[in-house]
């Protein structure tokens, strides 16, 4: 058996595609090399590794198996190729971010982690939590940071920060005018809120909807811009993290109602268990830890 590096890039690309043609374009390469490569590689293992489905590839159960040990073999090539180039650490680091910690917080992160350590192989992907760890999950991103426990088998999930929650109004809403509300006065009100999926709508369903006898869904939206400004319309009230809300609260655009009891919900990181842990990826974890208790 000779399974070459060039084989399996070609094979974890084609795993995250599921497209022959996007594989190729992404690798450089023809349509039929990156076939002929799949095919001598399925050969060598004597198994098929992806199902053939109507203009996509899938991977099996045997594709599943090979992509981690696939991904870390590749992962170690990089690290020897970039050993000597002068830099302490050496390799790439793929992260995902829910859209509250990869806008409001990861930028300041990776400019602190950039400056202390002179690392500048990152790659940074922001969507709701569920789809960061499906892609965690696929080996597509080395580490997640999310706002909801939406994990998958096979995943580590760590707290690592808190976040302060809280319900916004437009200016002129009777509640805003009210002093320590518990949350059952939130009964009988529209919500604009994030999709399924999100830290923000989580918080949601689990603290307040409880509280509630009724209330109604007048909108759904999977961005936190839209949110404001459609409770700023008088379209309903929300449920938001305050460092999305704060350039909106600080002009008078949105209010956030006075709650008798604050709302919280605790930021994770997000890996899988038998991930190899690079020395890059376990220094940036450290600085992770180290930027929330320092």
């Amino acid at each position: 058996m000779n399974i070459t590096l060039k084989q399996l890039r070609i094979f974890t690309t084609l795993a995250k595609s599921a497209n022959i043609g996007q594989a190729a374009l992404a690798l450089s390469l023809t349509k039929p090399a990156v076939s002929m490569a799949i095919k001598e590689l399925e050969h060598q293992l004597n198994q098929s590794l992806f199902e053939r489905l109507p203009n996509r590839l899938k991977l099996n159960s045997q594709g599943e198996l090979l992509l981690p040990l696939a991904h870390e073999l590749l992962s170690r090539s990089d690290e020897i190729s970039s050993l000597f180039d002068g830099n302490q650490l050496s390799g790439e680091l793929h992260i995902g971010c829910s859209k509250t910690i990869g806008n409001q917080l990861m930028p300041a992160l990776l400019a602190q982690f950039r400056q202390l350590t002179g690392h500048q192989r990152q790659s940074l992907q922001i969507m709701n939590s569920r789809d960061v760890c499906q892609l965690v999950a696929r080996y597509e991103l080395d580490l997640g940071l999310i706002e909801a426990n939406v994990c998958l088998p096979g995943q580590v999930l760590i707290p690592w920060h808190q976040d302060s929650m809280c319900i916004i109004a437009p200016p002129n809403h009777p509640l805003a005018q009210q002093k320590q509300l518990p949350l059952h006065a939130l009964d009988q009100q529209n919500w604009v809120l994030r999709e399924d999926g999100s830290g923000s709508r989580a918080l949601f369903n689990r603290e307040v909807a409880p509280h509630l006898n009724q209330w109604h869904l007048a909108l759904e939206l999977n961005e936190a811009m839209g949110i404001i400004n459609c409770v700023s319309s008088n379209l309903g009230l929300s449920c938001i993290s305050e460092l999305t809300a704060t350039d909106a609260l600080q002009s008078g655009k949105v209010v956030a109602l006075d709650l008798a009891k604050p709302l919280y919900r605790p930021l994770y990181l997000v890996f899988q268990e038998n991930k190899r842990q690079s020395v890059l990826f376990q220094r940036f974890v450290e600085h992770l830890k180290q930027s929330v208790n320092g």
